[in-house]
């Protein structure tokens, strides 16, 4: 015998595990496709359809969002033009109520009649439109011209800033629009692909004792512990201030502020305090027609309550929060509304 003969047999062990492992993933991979196709992957709603620097729903789609949690599971419906609505905003008129905003407004986890906007049409009885998709205030901008191009009327524009991810230093010649959603990790490479993974993250995140466990290995991060948490910044507040400004300029305008969770929970909520306050401040002296929901959440005694267990987004309860304190205010009924 060589001496190359251990080196040899150590290769061969090698393959024979990698072998081995890809053919029980495939197989695991294969079965849960099969028996379990809630689990597969391609049945789940992802934003992919490219309008210009804006993601939208493909096109005509019928699929479902699902949290690996539990929080939800509902359908996504997408119309022709890349949005969740039933309505053509190629038809909206002057008269018609339009709202953009990022993954809160669009809908998040609750079903389209839950949303803020669909109530709000059913207490008003004006039609009202939905532009949102995860983006930013750049994105606004983009999505009320994207309307525009089909042949949208622009009239009550209801614009829901995100107090977690909406803040930036904008600038006419490096703006921000971006899908701030999908994250390009291996978690989220996973979800989009594989039926196993789901289904295994899906019997940790609802096993108590697993999650535990995934939790102290560094594996799932607990949700409050994975917001966004927000650095006071001046200019900041400055430029989106600004840049609602330039909207309200162009559109009759309704700044509806979505606060940030870091006010209520961890270690930052002096600094989100004093930036919400700056940019309410920041809008209101420049005119800018504004609803803040703070207090309104506040006033529950638990604003945490407003959303998922495990999920940033608002539930039904938060959007019928909102859906009501944008009615009264529209008609003017409200102190939140300045």
């Amino acid at each position: 015998m060589t001496a190359t003969h251990p080196v040899q047999r150590a290769i061969i062990a090698t393959l024979m595990v990698a072998v081995a492992v890809g053919v029980a993933l495939g197989l695991a991979e294969g079965l849960t496709r099969f028996f379990l196709p809630a689990f597969d992957p391609s049945g789940r709603f992802e934003f992919r359809h490219r309008v210009g620097s804006l993601s939208l729903g493909q096109p005509g789609i019928k699929q479902r969002q699902v949290k690996n949690t539990g929080d939800y599971d509902v359908a996504v419906n997408i119309n022709r033009h890349g949005l969740r609505d039933t309505k053509d905003i190629a038809r909206a008129t002057a008269d018609d109520l339009i709202v953009v905003g990022d993954s809160v407004a669009w809908g998040w986890g609750v079903e389209a009649s839950d949303r803020f906007s669909d109530r709000l049409q059913a207490m008003t009885g004006r039609r009202v439109f939905n532009l949102a998709t995860p983006t930013d205030l750049a994105g606004y901008e983009a999505l009320l011209a994207y309307a525009k191009s089909l042949g949208a009327q622009i009239g009550q524009v209801i614009v829901a800033v995100s107090l977690e991810t909406d803040l930036g230093s904008y600038s006419a010649v490096a703006e921000r629009a971006e899908d701030r959603t999908q994250t390009a990790d291996w978690k989220q490479w996973l979800a989009e692909r594989s039926a196993a993974y789901l289904l295994l993250t899906t019997m940790v995140h609802q096993t108590p004792g697993l999650k535990a466990l995934a939790v102290r290995a560094g594996a799932i991060v607990p949700n409050l512990e994975g917001m966004a948490r927000n650095s006071y910044e001046a200019e900041a507040i400055e430029a989106s201030a600004g840049k609602l400004q330039g909207l309200s300029t162009r559109h009759r305008l309704l700044v509806v502020l979505v606060p940030s969770r870091a006010l209520w929970v961890g270690g930052n909520r002096a600094v989100e305090d004093r930036i919400h306050t700056a940019l309410a401040a920041a809008l209101a002296e420049r005119g800018v027609a504004l609803l803040d929901l703070r207090p309104l959440f506040e006033a529950s005694g638990a604003p945490l309550g407003f959303h998922f267990a495990t999920d940033g987004h608002w539930n039904a309860r938060g959007h019928r929060l909102a859906a009501e304190a944008i009615a009264q205010c529209l008609k003017g009924g409200t102190e939140a509304c300045r």
